[in-house]
């Protein structure tokens, strides 16, 4: 997997934690998981080296040209792709982008307060979180 995080645009502090957390399920599920900020790696030659690439809160214009026809290439060839959080708040002016992930960012609401109740503290998704959770 090609973990891919480049930004031209705002910066998410999570992207780090990101990027070991998909090297921690890398290890877990042995895959190979390879991260970048490279707009280089995007040749046909490189992509062809993974199964998946991920885009990991990328945002504004993160490819040109080449590197855009090569992703373009390795879809359509049967490549996976992984747009996670702000992956949807890059390459605005690529339709092709836009349709792969289905939107773009329009954006993003004021944080607001919650209170969580959790349902099942049992659940592995849910175990050692208080209850309620704000």
């Amino acid at each position: 997997m090609l973990v891919f995080s480049r930004t031209a645009g705002f910066r998410h502090d999570s992207i780090p934690a990101g990027i070991a957390a998909v090297e921690d399920l890398g290890r877990e599920h042995r895959f190979a998981v390879d991260a970048t900020e490279d707009a280089a790696s995007f040749t046909p030659s490189n992509l062809s080296r993974y199964r998946v690439v991920l885009f990991l809160s990328t945002t504004g214009n993160v490819l040109e040209g080449s590197q855009r026809d090569a992703l373009q290439e390795f879809v359509r060839s049967g490549g996976g792709f992984v747009g996670v959080h702000a992956a949807a708040d890059a390459l605005y002016d690529w339709p092709w982008y836009g349709s792969l992930l289905g939107a773009f960012f329009a954006r993003h609401p004021a944080v607001q307060p919650a209170r969580i109740r959790v349902e099942d503290p049992a659940s592995a998704s849910t175990r050692g979180m208080p209850n309620p959770w704000a």
